[in-house]
């Protein structure tokens, strides 16, 4: 038996019976192996009992295939699948290429659509023909396939963002919004964040891992210094977002962190007073009103300026073949050095 979705709890789960245990799996829902509803031209879906021994185990679809082997669509509680697992035996059924993978895993249009443009003919196949041509335009293709990919890749690898700042500057505020939920707690006490907390989400059409932190500030006690000593730990190698509350007075500490952030994002714009500029060193990159703002308005907009600060496209479809991951990456680097 092979379970063709993914691991873990869900809705609706399917499972295939190759030939050789077909005729079990029907004979367990009630249906003789040689029913003529197996050889019609197409046969629907037919509902059934499926039973394990004395007892009903669930009220499942059975869907031939052209190949002969048979699939069952039952409900996906584990409890369902460890009693087939137990009788049939089972593997998952687990994507060959970075495309299937995709295909099974997208979070978005994009990177669903992403996926739909990579699985036919596939990376193996597209790079073989390439390959295969004329050696005077391969150099040139294997180039622009791995500009394709430097944009594939940023769309299937989540990128650290890292939300620092003062306490109670709004990070975790801003954290929520970002993710349309209560995933962090908020207060007015500092300090509420200790440990990071990390989500993946999508931003604009990539994919972020989003990582709130203990704010700077008063390190009142070893777990304060080491909830400040994670946060910093946590920027290394991400993108840095510097979350400034309006109304603050800067301070050295503060000018320096705004000269190290990748972007300034300036909170609690209800704090600022009608028609005041906010006189910073350094222009903020947007300003906010978080829980206030409109989370899809927050999403799209963080997301641009992410994507724009790495250099990249709108998501969606890169217009040829390209490299999903390192190791399909690493096999154009070596098609072009052999070129």
């Amino acid at each position: 038996m092979r379970i063709l979705t993914a691991p873990g709890v869900a809705g609706i789960a399917v499972v295939a019976f190759d030939q050789e245990q077909r005729d079990l799996a029907l004979a367990s829902a009630g249906v003789a192996a040689d029913d003529p509803w197996l050889t019609s031209a197409v046969p629907a879906p037919r509902r059934a009992l499926l039973r394990l021994g004395d007892r009903v185990v669930d009220d499942v679809l059975l869907v031939p295939r052209s190949d002969g082997s048979l699939e069952v669509h039952l409900h996906g509680a584990p409890a369902v699948l460890a009693a087939l697992e137990h009788c049939f035996g089972g593997r998952y059924e687990v994507p060959q290429s970075a495309a299937a993978q995709l295909l099974r895993g997208a979070l978005g249009p994009q990177q669903l659509a992403l996926a739909l443009e990579q699985s036919s003919p596939g990376f193996a196949a597209s790079l073989a023909a390439v390959l295969a041509g004329p050696a005077a335009l391969r150099q040139g293709a294997l180039m622009a396939a791995i500009e394709r990919s430097r944009i594939a890749e940023a769309m299937v690898s989540p990128v650290r963002v890292v939300l620092v700042g003062r306490q109670n500057a709004g990070k975790s505020t801003l954290f929520n919004s970002l993710l349309q939920r209560e995933r962090a707690l908020t207060g007015a006490r500092p300090g509420v964040t200790r440990d990071p907390i990390a989500e993946v989400t999508m931003l604009d059409g990539y994919p972020c891992e989003l990582i709130d932190t203990a704010g700077e500030g008063n390190a009142g006690d070893s777990v304060d210094r080491a909830a400040i000593a994670a946060a910093r730990a946590a920027c290394v190698g991400a993108i840095v977002v510097l979350v400034v509350e309006c109304a603050r007075v800067l301070d050295h500490v503060d000018l320096a962190a705004m000269v190290a952030a990748d972007l300034v994002i300036a909170s609690k714009r209800d704090l600022l007073r009608a028609g005041a500029a906010l006189e910073w060193p350094r222009t903020p990159d947007a300003l906010v009103a978080a829980p206030d703002d409109e989370p899809g308005a927050l999403r799209v907009g963080l997301g641009r300026l992410l994507r724009q600060l790495r250099g990249l496209p709108p998501a969606g479809p890169v217009g040829g073949f390209a490299a999903l991951d390192r190791s399909e990456g690493e096999r154009l680097s070596q098609a072009l050095a052999g070129s």
